[in-house]
């Protein structure tokens, strides 16, 4: 039987902290190891944890400066023995057949070497809120099914679609995750497992709510409401300067370069899911590098768009029109 290590990283984590460890002694099926490392807390977070140790195999471990979340998990995660990684914050409340169901999962999926499920939304009291983590993030029935069709890729350079309390990972993929990169803008580790897993086509989803994700105003890291800005007039958008219209552009081909070479780094460039990468870059570099001249605009966005990449990159959400308006946009403004 494949061992369970579960990765918890805590700070100050008094106020939730006990409830998530009795959620994890009540997994029917109970971990192997749970590896704590305590990021310099003030509070009596080693002491609850103390209150566990007589029915949970923990090991405790207190940084001695602060790592901050990234680095904190990073070291658990390296401390962690077991066949099979969770990582756990240390305020959700976990179901009680998570570990059974993931442990299944991965015995039924030996080509897999991550996989992740959905969380129910709860409150500060830890009652629901309604709503689940993937409608959040927008990782609907479509994207799903995109998915477990081989669309795992450009599914995540839209945007993550996971977080961290909700994976879990074969050990041998640690080697390739650790040391998790700093340097990229908005890349925390947890999309940063997933987008490695899914480079590697060895990342599978739970269509389940194994846990129930915490809302509330103490956490580092939740939930992300949509962006509501302005709408940009169309007066205003052939008002604006041109550089403005284009930084965006030139940011996303910039990120997307970055996150290309930490990638090599770690997975090798004969892998062919680079394509997909330098793809998306190409797209953004072309639209932030087009001509001041509007004649020599066309021929670059007709490419694109005969290419598909207007349609490819649109927002989910956006209706069959966007695509042209962008490429319009692109033209005229």
């Amino acid at each position: 039987m494949q061992t369970i290590s579960i990765a918890l990283c805590t700070y100050n984590g008094s106020r939730f902290l006990r409830e998530q460890l009795q959620s994890l002694a009540n997994q029917t099926l109970l971990p192997s190891e749970i590896i704590i490392t305590d990021d310099c807390s003030t509070d009596n977070t080693a002491e609850i944890v103390k209150e566990f140790e007589n029915v949970l195999n923990i090991k405790f471990f207190k940084n001695d400066t602060s790592l901050k979340v990234t680095k904190n998990f990073e070291r658990a995660i390296s401390l962690c023995t077991g066949d099979i990684i969770l990582m756990c914050d240390q305020d959700d409340l976990w179901h009680s057949d998570k570990l059974a169901k993931i442990h299944a999962y991965f015995q039924e999926n030996p080509n897999k070497l991550a996989v992740f499920c959905d969380a129910e939304l709860v409150d500060e009291k830890g009652e629901s809120l309604n709503n689940n983590f993937w409608s959040v993030v927008r990782f609907h029935e479509l994207q799903r099914q995109q998915w477990k069709a081989g669309q795992e890729v450009e599914i995540l350079l839209a945007g993550n679609r996971s977080a961290g309390c909700m994976m879990a990972f074969r050990k041998e993929l640690t080697s390739v995750i650790v040391p998790f990169p700093t340097h990229i803008s908005e890349m925390i580790h947890d999309n940063w497992i997933t987008i490695i897993a899914a480079m590697l086509n060895k990342i599978g989803i739970i269509e389940e709510r194994l846990i129930s994700y915490r809302q509330h105003s103490f956490q580092q890291i939740g939930t992300r409401p949509k962006e509501s800005g302005k709408a940009i007039s169309l007066k205003d958008r052939f008002s604006r300067p041109r550089a403005e219209k284009l930084a965006p552009f030139l940011t996303k081909s910039d990120y997307f370069c970055t996150l290309k070479n930490a990638l090599l780094e770690r997975i090798g460039e004969s892998n062919p899911n680079f394509e997909k990468i330098d793809r998306i870059i190409h797209f953004y570099e072309t639209r932030g590098t087009l001509s001041p001249f509007h004649l020599a605009r066309l021929f670059p966005i007709l490419k694109l768009l005969i290419a598909g990449d207007y349609h490819l990159y649109k927002d989910q959400e956006a209706s069959w029109k966007a695509p042209y308006i962008a490429a319009v946009g692109d033209l005229l403004e």
